[in-house]
């Protein structure tokens, strides 16, 4: 235990350093992203990319929801929708994947709740499945998994509501509904049929938040010409496989986890995670950085944007919209050094992916003598609205690429054989339901 002369070791070794006052009273009425900005690198900073992917599009806002991967997922489809149809812009809706999550979701996680209804309550699986059951997070799979099923829809056939834009409310109604279910599924001798009747109540309350999504719709729209063009009575499914140009089933999801228990060249998934009973596994191939990094520049490069998870607010400048850790110099204020490394940070639960944006453009250095090119930054489109220098655009380094970017989801073409392989051949490992690599975006 501190004892008084621990105690009054620490207050002398305080004391004695007069910097320690003036610190402290800066530092205790602001907000450290007020103070930690570098001032020589953001007046240096200027945004600019010699690859970069068209059209530039406005970026969206996911308000106050976690909906980030969904909203990144779409916005790399609506590019191909505006190359498509000669439009200047484009959303789609995000809202109509949201409630079909919700429903699933909830589905698959009681699913899960009778598979394990014979595990003690107090088992780490048992509470970790009643821990988030209702979070607005995922990963590429499921998203693949909810548009094969529900197909797409343009956003002026099915807007926010409130509570999809401030998912709060909704989520600790139904989650406190999960819990009860759960409870009751737990000791039903029927517990499917009591399912069934779970799962109307629910459909029930997300008609009641978010709306009924239309199960037919007409698309009015105007091109950049200023033309008029109308596609009438098409449904969500048939306007996915008829009128969007984007297969999610030809991408893949490549991941960066350093920690030699997982080794690079093998396929991992993660056990009770999904979100539609008897869709796709979430499936990982685990490469080294380098090769995720070639794979999305030569992407870009194609002229296609590139969906990725990572851990968001690691070293962000909010005022500059840059991921940079010599953007942020809290350490330096603080006099602290934080020495792990992405391996460790795993370990250590210091970090895990917990947002996805879109890779958009990247700044390109010369080749070197090996004919590899050089990324200096990454140009990133976020959902947080148009705030910041780029109008919502963000900027990122190639140190920090390397350090906070775990996933990116690549066109299954771009793959070599051994990697193709991979990805067919059967799963080497599934990691526990709480291992970071199970984290949603």
């Amino acid at each position: 235990m501190l004892n008084r002369v621990e105690l009054k070791d620490f207050e002398t070794a305080f004391e004695v350093d007069a910097n320690n006052s003036v610190l402290a009273n800066i530092i205790s009425s602001n907000p450290l992203s007020k103070l930690s900005g570098v001032v020589q690198e953001n007046q240096q900073y200027n945004p600019v990319y010699n690859v970069s992917v068209k059209p530039h599009l406005k970026v969206t806002n996911q308000k106050s929801s976690g909906r980030c991967w969904l909203f990144a997922a779409l916005n790399v489809v609506r590019r191909e929708i505006c190359l498509k149809y000669n439009l200047s812009d484009f959303e789609f809706s995000q809202s109509h994947l949201f409630f079909w999550d919700k429903l699933e979701r909830m589905n698959y996680n009681l699913e899960c709740i009778i598979q394990t209804k014979a595990q003690d309550i107090n088992s780490r699986l048992v509470q970790h499945l009643l821990g988030d059951p209702t979070c607005d997070g995922g990963q590429w799979d499921m998203i693949t998994n909810l548009v094969n099923k529900y197909g797409l829809i343009p956003k002026c056939v099915y807007q926010e509501s409130h509570h999809s834009s401030n998912s709060r409310e909704l989520n600790m109604i139904l989650k406190k509904k999960f819990r009860e279910y759960a409870s009751h599924l737990r000791v039903s001798t029927e517990p499917h049929q009591l399912k069934k009747e779970c799962m109307k109540e629910v459909y029930k309350l997300l008609c009641c938040f978010l709306g009924k999504p239309p199960s037919h719709f007409d698309w009015e729209y105007t091109d950049k010409d200023n033309k008029y063009h109308k596609i009438s009575n098409v449904t969500p499914l048939s306007f996915y496989k008829h009128q969007v140009p984007f297969d999610f089933n030809d991408y893949v999801c490549l991941i960066n986890d350093p920690r030699k228990e997982h080794p690079y060249h093998k396929t991992y998934s993660v056990k009770f995670l999904g979100n539609v009973v008897d869709g796709n596994k979430v499936r990982y191939l685990n490469l080294p950085m380098a090769r995720i990094k070639e794979l999305t520049l030569s992407t870009l490069v194609d002229g296609k944007s590139v969906w990725y998870g990572c851990d968001v607010g690691q070293f962000l400048n909010k005022k500059t919209c840059r991921m940079d850790r010599d953007n942020v110099s809290y350490l330096k204020l603080l006099g602290l050094s934080f020495t792990l490394n992405k391996e460790q940070r795993l370990n250590y639960k210091d970090s895990l992916m917990t947002h996805a944006m879109v890779i958009t453009g990247a700044n390109v250095s010369e080749t070197d003598s090996f004919g590899q090119s050089n990324v200096n930054s990454w140009e990133v489109e976020n959902s947080w609205s148009n705030n910041g220098p780029a109008n919502g655009y963000y900027s990122m380094s190639d140190g920090w690429f390397d350090e906070y970017v775990y996933e990116v989801a690549i066109h299954k073409d771009k793959l070599n054989n051994e990697e193709t392989e991979l990805l067919n051949g059967k799963i080497a490992e599934e990691f526990e339901p709480w291992d970071p690599m199970g984290s949603l975006a």
